[in-house]
């Protein structure tokens, strides 16, 4: 499945691993201007990721989505990968084992 990193109006079409932990550490640098990066499918499945370590899981309806707060850049990383491989429930279980 094809995926996007969107940060600051610039989307990576199919980013690799290293892109998308680069992006994460730039993320938490305080001088970064952006506050959220995009990893996203082209069914329109979105995770969202913010400087705080918070991420939402959604696909356009906002009252279903998933919210988690301090989720590490692994599981981010996990997460991502289960998205190219299109393992949605994948993705909500691992939402959901954080709360």
């Amino acid at each position: 499945m094809t995926t996007f990193l969107e940060k600051q109006g610039i989307e990576l079409k199919d980013p690799s691993t290293c892109d998308v932990l680069t992006t994460l550490e730039e993320l938490e640098d305080p001088g970064t201007p952006y506050v959220n990066i995009r990893l996203h499918d082209e069914e329109g499945w979105s995770l969202e990721v913010y400087e705080s370590g918070a991420v939402e899981f959604y696909n356009g309806n906002p009252k279903k989505r998933l919210c988690r707060k301090n989720v590490p850049h692994e599981e981010i990383v996990q997460m991502w990968r289960m998205m190219q491989d299109g393992n949605r429930e994948g993705i909500k279980k691992t939402m959901m084992q954080g709360k």
